[in-house]
């Protein structure tokens, strides 16, 4: 059974800076891993499966349209998946697996830079994911279709600032009263 991919390696190379000589194995098979492990937790397994669904009859049937609502949805997955696709390729296409162990790909006129080049672009990458993340899951909880609701457990933190807080775990008393013991000064404040 082939799997249904939500975008296509073509869309992917359109939509990013992907050149359109990158191997298509590799970049199907990222495609493949972010959706099954992350988009599907975010979607919920039920909208994942209607949503696959979709996909298979729009391919299969003649004619068949999308409803307004799944196109939007669409146009709402697809940035998450571009980038989140290419955090998972990064990987793969800069190293291979061989019989004489892990080696760089590097092609004869390439310039090689240092491993901060790859942090750089793997931290870029994961910002623009987390913030497309985010719309997503906006989007899930703002629509009239009830069953495309966020799963509770979804991870909603924002990557932009740096600063990681869990979901509904800051405790404001709690925090202070720790800042106020590292800098030495301490003020009551009654909550």
């Amino acid at each position: 059974m082939k799997k249904i991919q939500f975008i296509s390696v073509q869309e992917l190379k359109d939509s990013s800076i992907v050149q359109t000589n990158v191997d298509e194995k590799i970049l199907s098979q990222c495609i493949t891993e972010f959706q099954e492990l992350e988009l599907q937790q975010v979607l919920g397994k039920a909208t994942y499966k209607r949503l696959s669904n979709v996909l298979v009859s729009g391919a299969t049937i003649s004619g068949y349209t999308y409803s307004d609502e799944d196109t939007l949805l669409f146009d709402v997955i697809k940035p998450v998946m571009v980038y989140g696709s290419l955090l998972y390729s990064i990987s793969p296409l800069h190293y291979k697996l061989t019989n004489k162990g892990v080696q760089n790909i590097t092609d004869d006129n390439a310039k090689t830079g240092d491993g901060r080049d790859l942090e750089s672009l793997k931290s870029n990458y994961t910002t623009k994911l987390e913030g497309y993340k985010r719309f997503l899951i906006e989007h899930l909880e703002t629509d009239e279709d009830p069953e495309t609701e966020a799963p509770c457990s979804t991870d909603t933190t924002f990557a932009i600032t740096g600063i990681s807080i869990p979901d509904n775990s800051f405790n404001e008393e709690e925090a202070y009263r720790a800042s106020a013991y590292k800098t030495g000064y301490y003020r009551r404040i009654i909550y």
